[in-house]
């Protein structure tokens, strides 16, 4: 891979992914060309838009610029919530439901989950076992709780849930 196809294609990749990349995936990736060049290459590319690349020392990602802040908080400020009540209505599908495959949590909410699914599993809310999903032990410590059947009616939800997928 040249370095010109290398730069389109991580920019491709950062701008896919919804979570920090491991650098060294990305050197075994790219390799045979210096990863730290095309990060600063596509950096100075980026100068004049509204994101960059932030690097520590294990991880790289696509971030917007802090001076922009106001201005999404702004623009999304009406999406957020929508996004925010779609997150919870999956997190409550698992974990009254689970262990839950993602083809049930759709037909019960009559669209597709995939992404919400995978920022679950990003922010380490929820975990895949065999094909399914269930609420994992930060999810609990998160609420304070140390058993799902301490959630708020957990054996009748359980139940309906359990008959709709």
């Amino acid at each position: 891979m040249n370095k010109e196809l290398a730069l389109k294609v991580l920019d491709a990749i950062l701008l896919s992914s919804r979570r920090k990349i491991k650098i060294e995936t990305l050197k075994k990736f790219f390799h045979g060309l210096n990863l730290d060049e095309l990060i600063n290459e596509a950096n100075q590319r980026y100068q004049n838009l509204g994101f960059f690349i932030y690097q520590n020392k294990n991880e790289i990602e696509l971030v917007t610029r802090p001076e922009l802040a106001n201005y999404l908080v702004n623009f999304f400020g009406f999406e957020e919530n929508e996004l925010a009540q779609e997150f919870l209505e999956v997190l409550a599908i698992i974990a009254y439901g689970g262990p839950i495959k993602l083809e049930e949590i759709n037909q019960i909410r009559n669209k597709k989950s995939f992404f919400i699914i995978k920022e679950l599993l990003n922010e380490g809310l929820i975990k895949k076992e065999n094909k399914s999903y269930k609420v994992s032990e930060k999810f609990l410590q998160f609420l304070g709780f140390k058993s799902l059947k301490e959630l708020p009616d957990y054996e009748k939800l359980r139940k309906e849930i359990r008959k709709k997928s």
